[in-house]
């Protein structure tokens, strides 16, 4: 038996390994499904979670050639655009969401090998079919809006059955909120199993060798950079229907460029929130003539996934002060950046305490080269 088994799996590797081919066909469809469950990040929304979520994917893929030195550095990404569907398993106060989304499907193996690991790194709109109403779906704290922004994470493998069909597999995290821009918003936290199958069409095209390419839209300017930005947002709080507050964000920060795909680094945030100042006078009834005494600032460690001009940062940070302890001490941000050939930094990001958004930050900066990388 076993060894029936063993030959089995023997089998299916050779076929793999003779369907792998150095040269990407014209473009990809993608067809897949979700089946898992709405992560409970908050107590008080327990009473939404009622049943199993499941949803279908259909991606458009088009793979790199490698003709930027960017394809090379990341092995080869395929990009596209994923449109999906979740039924939320609770019909009647959150229904279903629907997304498009843009992503980059990042491989983190080496090419030839017959299973093959992949990252997605995804950002769209989402649709969601049932949202809060004081009357009819009062109960529903998660949305308040029909449109939000939509965030995706993915990572899965690929097995190639033939050198035009592959299977893949794999784990999908998805988020769709509005950053708080209006109340109530807990948000939405979706984890899923994801399987599916893939088929290429066109004709194979010869691959670039991306090694000897000078690309200036990925290469970073230097392995040590400053960077200064500047961001504001817009949010509520509770109870729903009050007036919108500004936020400003104002950072500093330094990045160790390990790689033109990877980056480390650290910072300094300051926020200026006036829905921290009315939140403070709502919960103590104190104001201060001094709005310094306002100000927020914490120190915070910093990640970033290149994929040539467009930057994706992973940040974790911890108050030094603040005069609302409400939230907690930790604050984080996910988002992406583009750079400009002059250096100059394009942010959409969103802040968060945790799970739970703060604000969506629209804003621009400037990075400052240390030294000049050696080649």
């Amino acid at each position: 038996m076993f060894g029936r088994a063993y030959i089995f799996i023997f089998l299916i590797v050779e076929l793999a390994a003779k369907a792998q081919t150095d040269n990407p066909y014209s473009y990809y469809i993608r067809a897949s499904g979700n089946f898992g469950f709405i992560m409970q990040h908050r107590n008080n929304m327990g009473h939404l979670v009622k049943g199993h979520v499941w949803g279908a994917e259909l991606n458009v893929i088009k793979p790199t050639k490698g003709t930027k030195l960017w394809h090379y550095e990341n092995n080869f990404p395929e990009r596209g655009l994923n449109f999906c569907y979740y039924n939320l398993g609770n019909p009647q106060q959150l229904g279903q969401l629907f997304a498009i989304a843009p992503f980059y499907d990042i491989p983190l193996k080496d090419r030839n090998s017959p299973f093959r690991l992949y990252m997605r790194v995804s950002s769209g709109l989402a649709y969601v079919t049932k949202e809060f109403d004081p009357i009819s779906n009062h109960k529903n704290n998660v949305i308040s809006v029909g449109f939000n922004p939509f965030v995706n994470f993915k990572w899965f493998y690929h097995f190639d059955i033939s050198p035009r069909l592959r299977w893949e597999a794999g784990l999908n995290f998805a988020h769709a909120s509005n950053g708080k821009f209006k109340a109530p918003n807990l948000g939405i936290n979706i984890l899923t199993f994801n399987s599916g199958i893939t088929w290429k069409f066109g004709q194979e095209v010869p691959q670039t060798p991306g090694r000897l390419l000078v690309d200036s839209s990925s290469k970073a300017p230097s392995r040590h950079e400053l960077y200064v930005m500047g961001a504001i947002g817009f949010n509520e709080i509770e109870p729903p229907g009050g007036s919108k507050y500004t936020a400003q964000t104002h950072t500093i920060g330094y990045y160790y460029n390990k790689r033109n795909t990877h980056k480390f680094g650290g910072g300094f945030d300051f926020y200026y929130s006036t829905a921290l100042i009315e939140q403070i006078y709502r919960d103590d009834s104190v104001k201060y003539s001094n709005k310094l005494k306002y100000v927020q600032y914490g120190v915070k460690f910093s990640y970033c996934y290149n994929v040539g001009r467009t930057s994706f940062p992973v940040e974790f940070g911890y108050y030094l002060h603040t005069p609302y302890l409400g939230d907690g001490l930790f604050f984080h941000r996910i988002g992406v950046r583009y750079y400009l050939p002059q250096n100059i930094i394009l942010n959409f990001s969103l802040k968060t305490h945790w799970a739970v958004a703060n604000y969506f930050e629209f804003g621009a900066g400037y990075r400052l080269a240390l030294k000049n990388k050696k080649h």
